[in-house]
């Protein structure tokens, strides 16, 4: 059992990942970095660093600030309830449905929201090119035994 968010839980979909390596090949190699940024209501922050190589290299890490990551990279903010909602609709349907994916969520900024690099307009550019590696990623969770922090 992992509890989201945390780096287990991380570890779980980075090893989920690794093991549907021909999937991701098919959607086409991911070079980014994702900074999931969850807040949540006793405002406290977590944030964890993804870091997509090509198809079959993913490293996780629990992070401080998006700045700790070195390289173009690109963040998803949101509040714990907004994502513990994606992951639960996850788990309750084996993958997001059309009103609990990234681009739906992020689709007007509210309510996660995607920025990185200063802000730069090629963040937002980034997401949207790898954003179906980035949701089959989020949805490897189906296969994880997922507890709550809240």
């Amino acid at each position: 059992m992992a509890t989201f968010p945390s780096l287990n839980w991380f570890e779980a979909l980075r090893r989920a990942m690794l093991a549907h390596v021909e999937r991701y090949r098919q959607i086409g190699g991911a070079e980014v970095i994702v900074v999931p940024t969850i807040a949540f209501p006793d405002g406290r922050v977590e944030r964890y660093a993804l870091i997509f190589e090509a198809n079959d290299r993913v490293a996780v890490k629990q992070v401080a600030s998006a700045d700790e990551v070195a390289g173009p990279r690109l963040v998803i903010e949101g509040h714990y309830a907004v994502w513990r909602e994606m992951v639960e609709n996850i788990l309750n349907h084996g993958r997001a449905d059309l009103q609990h994916t990234l681009n739906f969520l992020t689709l007007s900024d509210w309510p996660l929201r995607v920025t990185g690099d200063g802000g730069h307009d090629l963040s937002v550019d980034r997401f949207y090119r790898h954003q179906e590696s980035l949701q089959e990623f989020f949805n490897e969770a189906a296969a994880v035994a997922t507890e709550f922090a809240a």
